[in-house]
């Protein structure tokens, strides 16, 4: 990039700062004019992006992008109790400047001005894996597992996640849950996303799949997140990216991997990352689900430089496979809908999964 390194991504005052030409100077160099133009995305969040097209003084150009969020507007903060912006907080916490050991930081600056968070990043979109529902390769995969992997070694039962803004289990496992399926999704919160419809979809995909489900699995889903969390106790916990789905990744020449969207960065089982990893990358997988739990169970135990005992490990798959379920079941049981194998063939591991836990 044209122009200063930092360290830290920047702290301003104000959102407008982000796109101010003389505040930019700050982080990229002198700038002679600045251009936005919006940026669709797929997410369900309800932040907006913009494309930021600068000219610096040198006569050279840089395109970074701008998320914005209206904490009161969107529903994953809603929901989850997000009242500072997670993302942000990550950036200005000195105790959590370990993650950017591990990625690659795209942030160059940020702001929180009265409920609303704006985040400037590098536009990495060169380096993002294709929107394609198709496999990965295998060594993008080790990637991936491998980073992740680094993260949950890095800040495995480490005292400094204290933070009450960081995500507790209970909230990851209530946030798209049957309970709150069934009970909470209602018209204001539907009106805090970009995808409204997203609610109508998730109540319909669980009453599917509460009627197809046997009456143990069932049981199983409805536990109060509370209950289950507290089942989680004697684990280990550490940082979790909360959202680990490809998309948020970029794989950047030198093998560094950076990684966007920390809106549900939390605490827990290392595995309730891997889960929803498997949850929402089902079409992405470059092996067999059992395949990257194996990988990542090596990777993670290298980082570690111990051997997780198999009672350890089965419980730690148990909370992954259960959180997974939670967060996306509903929508593996609209899926069948579609009547094709491969529909079919990701509900039955799925349910199986549960039936043995």
């Amino acid at each position: 990039m044209g122009g200063k390194s930092q360290l830290r991504p920047v702290r301003f005052d104000n959102i407008d700062a982000l796109i101010d030409p003389e505040a930019l100077g700050e982080v990229v160099g002198p700038v002679s004019s600045v251009t936005c133009s919006p940026l669709t995305t797929t997410g369900y969040s309800g932040s907006t992006h913009e494309l930021l097209d600068l000219r610096l003084r040198t006569g050279s150009t840089l395109r970074l992008v701008l998320k914005r969020t209206q904490l009161a507007l969107n529903w994953i903060a809603y929901r989850s109790g997000d009242t500072r912006g997670r993302e942000a907080a990550l950036l200005a916490e000195p105790a959590l400047a370990g993650v950017w050991e591990v990625f690659s930081c795209p942030y160059l600056a940020f702001a929180v001005q009265e409920g609303q968070v704006g985040l400037l990043m590098e536009d990495l979109t060169d380096h993002l894996f294709p929107d394609v529902d198709e496999p990965i390769a295998e060594a993008d995969e080790d990637a991936l597992l491998a980073v992740l992997a680094r993260l949950h070694g890095r800040f495995w039962n480490s005292e400094t996640l204290r933070f009450p803004w960081l995500m507790p289990p209970q909230t990851t496992l209530g946030l798209m849950g049957p309970r709150a399926g069934v009970d909470r999704f209602n018209e204001e919160e539907a009106l805090r996303s970009s995808r409204p419809e997203l609610f109508g979809l998730m109540r319909r995909g669980w009453e599917m799949a509460l009627n197809r489900l046997p009456s143990s699995v069932v049981a199983l889903l409805l536990r109060p997140p509370d209950a289950i969390a507290r089942t989680w106790a004697g684990l280990p916990r550490t940082l979790l990216h909360g959202d680990a789905k490809v998309a948020n990744f970029a794989l950047l020449p030198g093998g560094r991997v950076a990684a966007f969207d920390w809106e549900l960065l939390g605490v827990g089982p290392s595995t309730v990352d891997l889960g929803w990893y498997l949850a929402v990358n089902a079409g992405r997988l470059a092996r067999s689900k059992e395949e990257v739990m194996a990988r990542y169970r090596g990777l993670l135990e290298a980082e570690l430089g111990t051997y997780l005992s198999n009672a350890v490990w089965e419980q730690l798959v148990s909370a992954g496979v259960l959180c997974g379920a939670l967060m996306l079941l509903w929508d593996k049981a609209l899926a069948l809908e579609t009547g094709t194998p491969k529909a079919v063939k990701e509900w039955e591991w799925w349910v199986a999964q549960l039936a043995g836990r």
